[in-house]
């Protein structure tokens, strides 16, 4: 029977767990957008409803009103004012936008409040109610869950029986097509949000009375929230309403069975977590066309500028700096290594991590450990401290190998809560409030005691901070470098290219924590003693705010967030004038500033010397910028004096076949590609092309029938494999790597992914080297002129033939055009033809043909394949192709005789 009484107790903390879970569910399904800062609109609401009630004199009932109003408010301003300007940000951006608000809210709340807790009066009857012999439940509790059923009833009927429900799936499933029929995504996505606003209001005015109103821990209420809205799919009401209900039943009854704290807490988000891994299936952050990443800077280390700056701090530092003002500067320096690291895992790798606070803390553990248990110095300390966080990173990083996007944002935060009340936060380890007392730190003898020579230990950290940001340097300009912004930009190119994604999404978590260990336990050694407890989970999300402030893909950027961090510089310079309490306020707005523009403040005082200089430098060349001319494309050159051939290999496709669920996308599709060929693939929409170029790449399974390479069978290969085997694909969107210039997408493109660079590219990165058949493309095509511009930059014609050369850099035996024509004029399409045959006839390459334009396929081909409702329709040369009747009828749509003069269709 006791376990009965802690099951309803459990149902009853589920209950509130459920709200904020609707909410979620709720918001994602109007817009798109997962809101982390749901549980700092329930704070907002509570906060609203004490006001009102206790010192404006409301009635329970009105003070209940007006408070989901305003809430209701707050999610539409929030929609309105930040959200909607961010639409063609990237998914990312949008998501950080939402830990900007709560950031925000959250400072706001403990500027007005402090740090101390209200008791509020309860709305509900707060009666014990027998609802079975000797198993008691509050009456609030009660009444909770009955609304929480009502709720979830009513917003399941509402979203699918509705035409407000309907209307927010469609713009949900395609909000340019929505639109196209005169329905305002932006309105719907206010709508929701307004509704996902109230329902947090009304979880605060009940949720206040108890657990207490206070800023600090209330609004992570998000988190049980989020794991049961991430079961239900952020999709479906009764199912984060069932997930909230277990959740609460399992911590309740873990703290029932298991008395070592910190599991009641964790096992749910440990749960969730295989649950997520087992169904390998991410959650899809809504993306637009126009998706903008985050800037990256060049990682190019000027080599005085940046000695000058550190000896000036240095000197500083010694010389210029009092006692306090040493400490200021110490703490905003560690944490400018820990911004470093998200730096690394986010900036480059694009992989959303709110675990490298929690992951420093884990680094400080370790360092603590080794030096009170076991006696060992210093610096050998700190080296054990990476090294532990760099196993432990590659844990919290193996479910981005099967999660990305919200997914894995929430599977990394669930990881951090873990960690932090499993061992951080547990006395049994951490020693508690006493801390884990460690002797004064020394270096071969010299005292680095931060008490008694605090400049001392400031100078240590200084040299440490700008040897991390050497190192993060020179991965950026490394191949590895290369490789993580290829996977950042597209994970699908990044593979069909060979790149192993899965590996080097591993290493930047890896890499990632070792610097956050380096960087957290410089930071702790700062006591006599250190607090792993003060390594939390908010200050993880609080962390990645910050480095998206200075700059979340900029080495300058992560010392210019780091100013933001509570203790540190920012801190001095504030409390000069009493205002430091603040500086979190201010670090959310700041957050949500440059968000708009994807560029933190380091990026923009960058962006705006490059202006300054290059108008300087426009005055200066008026006479050259007079006498310039546009660049115009030449025909691509047909010999560029290089002898160049690639290892013949002949592709075999055997009776290949396709299911997605109960649709026969390909249906014993069989062909053959010789070396020096061009094969044609055409069809009418919906044919398969597409899928079939997938299947061949590895990028589709292939349910029955063989590819086959040279002899060599290819089923179950991954893309990678295939392409390192010689089998290449290009994209009919391109998918070049934002943020690289062509140079580095060739550069990607002829990678021979030696995996020693993942270590000696952190020293020594050196230049770009392209392969022969890198430099032959580069010639062939003309791309000289426009080898250092970022592809961003470039006309659409240019773009093309950068993703064709990159595609052919590493000289493959065969290549799969999709749609390479695809937005091209007639002349440029000529031009491409050229180019495709010279790779057939001059490389030896077998090339894959799949286009819309007819002309251009049967000008080119050597044979041409037909597909019509996933079947091949017809096979033979360009000439019987033109001349079959079932072609003419069933693909072309016209009579024979007219059928020469079509040149285009409509896939």
């Amino acid at each position: 029977m006791n376990e009965l009484a802690f099951i309803l107790i459990g149902i009853g903390t589920g209950s509130l767990y459920a709200m904020v879970a609707q909410g979620l569910v709720l918001v994602y399904r109007g817009s798109g957008i997962v809101n982390f800062a749901q549980g700092a609109f329930v704070m907002f609401g509570a906060y609203a409803y004490y006001n009102l009630y206790e010192h404006a004199g409301l009635s329970l009932g009105a003070a209940l009103v007006v408070s989901v109003c305003f809430t209701a408010l707050l999610g539409v301003a929030v929609q309105t004012l930040i959200l909607r300007p961010m639409r063609h940000s990237s998914a990312l951006a949008r998501l950080i936008a939402t830990l900007g608000v709560l950031v925000t809210l959250q400072a706001t709340a403990v500027i007005i409040y402090g740090d101390r807790n209200f008791l509020i009066t309860s709305l509900l009857p707060t009666n014990s109610v027998e609802v079975l012999p000797n198993a008691n439940i509050g009456a609030d509790r009660l009444i909770i869950f009955t609304l929480g059923v009502v709720l979830t009833t009513v917003l399941w009927a509402i979203y699918r029986f509705t035409s407000f429900g309907r209307l927010t799936s469609a713009v949900a499933q395609n909000p340019r097509t929505a639109a196209s029929m005169g329905h305002s995504p932006d309105l719907i996505a206010a709508a929701n949000w307004g509704v996902g606003g109230a329902i947090a209001g009304l979880a605060g005015v009940l949720i206040g009375p108890i657990t207490s109103l206070e800023p600090i821990n209330l609004p992570l209420i998000v988190l049980p929230a989020l794991a049961a809205a991430l079961i239900g799919s952020f999709a479906s009401f009764p199912m984060a309403f069932a997930a909230a209900l277990l959740i609460g039943v399992v911590e309740s009854l873990m703290a029932l069975h298991v008395k070592d704290p910190g599991w009641a807490q964790s096992v749910p988000f440990l749960v969730v977590i295989i649950v997520l891994i087992v169904r390998g299936r991410g959650l899809p952050l809504r993306s637009y066309l126009l998706d903008r990443l985050p800037s990256v800077g060049a990682g190019r280390v000027r080599v005085v500028p940046v000695m000058v700056f550190a000896s000036l701090v240095a000197a500083f530092m010694v010389f210029g700096a009092s006692d306090e003002v040493a400490t200021y500067l110490t703490v905003t320096v560690t944490m400018s290594i820990m911004c470093l690291s998200v730096v690394v895992v986010t900036g480059y790798a694009g992989q959303i991590s709110l675990a490298q606070y929690v992951l420093g803390g884990v680094g400080a553990f370790a360092a603590a450990k080794t030096v009170s248990s076991f006696g060992l110095p210093f610096l050998l300390s700190i080296v054990v401290a990476a090294v532990v966080a760099l196993v432990v990173g590659g844990i919290v990083g193996v479910p981005a190998l099967r999660s990305r996007g919200i997914n894995l944002a929430i599977v990394g935060l669930g990881l951090a809560v873990a960690l932090y009340n499993l061992v951080l936060n547990n006395g049994k380890y951490s020693g508690g409030v006493d801390g884990i007392p460690i002797d004064a730190p020394s270096i071969f003898g010299w005292s680095v005691d931060p008490f008694l020579h605090p400049t001392r230990y400031g100078l240590v950290c200084v040299v440490a901070s700008f040897l991390v940001a050497l190192m993060v340097a020179n991965l950026r300009r490394g191949q590895v470098g290369r490789r993580l912004l290829a996977v950042r930009s597209s994970e699908r190119a990044a593979a069909s290219l060979g790149v192993n994604v899965y590996w080097c999404k591993l290493y930047a978590f890896m890499l990632a924590s070792a610097i956050a260990a380096i960087g957290g336990s410089l930071f702790a050694f700062m006591q006599s003693v250190v607090l792993t407890s003060q390594f939390g989970v908010m200050s993880s999300i609080n962390l990645v705010a910050v480095t998206v402030v200075g700059g979340v893909g900029s080495i300058p950027g992560a010392f210019v967030g780091a100013t933001f961090v509570t203790g540190g510089i920012g801190t001095w310079l504030l409390n000069l004038i009493g205002l430091h309490v603040w500086l979190p306020l201010i670090g959310g707005l700041t957050v949500l500033y440059v968000l708009r523009s994807d560029q933190g403040l380091a990026d923009m005082n960058i962006e705006g010397y490059r202006v300054l200089r290059s108008k300087l430098s426009r005055r200066r060349e008026a006479k050259d910028a007079d006498l310039a001319v546009p660049h115009v494309r030449r025909p691509a050159r047909s010999d560029t004096g290089v002898s160049l051939r690639v290892p013949a290999q002949e592709l075999k496709v055997e009776g290949v076949s396709v299911r997605f669920g109960g649709v026969q996308a390909l249906d014993g599709v069989s062909l053959t590609v010789r070396p020096g060929t061009v094969h044609g693939v055409i069809g009418p929409n919906g044919a398969g092309k597409t899928t079939l170029v997938d299947a061949l790449t590895g990028f589709a399974d292939v349910s029955a029938g063989h590819v086959r390479l040279n002899g060599s069978d290819l089923n179950g290969a991954s893309p990678m494999r295939r392409s390192r085997a010689g089998l290449r694909r290009s994209f009919q969107s391109m998918e070049l790597f934002s943020n690289l210039t062509a140079r580095d997408n060739i550069a990607v493109g002829c990678d021979e992914g030696r995996r020693r660079k993942y270590l000696t590219d952190l020293v020594r990165p050196g230049p770009i080297a392209l392969s022969e058949a890198a430099e032959v493309a580069i010639e062939k095509f003309q791309l000289e002129s426009m080898l250092d511009v970022p592809v961003e930059s470039l006309p659409f014609g240019d773009r093309r033939l950068v993703a064709i050369a990159r595609t052919v850099a590493s000289a493959p035996s065969v290549i799969l055009l999709d749609e390479p024509a695809a937005g091209l004029g007639s002349a440029e399409s000529n031009e491409l033809a050229e180019l495709v045959r010279s790779l057939a006839d001059v490389w030896g390459i077998a090339v894959v043909l799949v286009e819309h334009n007819i002309d251009l396929v049967l000008s080119v081909s050597d044979e041409v394949t037909v597909l019509a409702e996933g079947r091949v329709l017809a096979h033979g040369s360009p000439h019987e192709i033109r001349q079959d009747s079932a072609v003419i009828e069933a693909y072309l749509g016209v009579d024979a005789e007219s059928a020469d003069t079509v040149a285009v269709v409509t896939r």
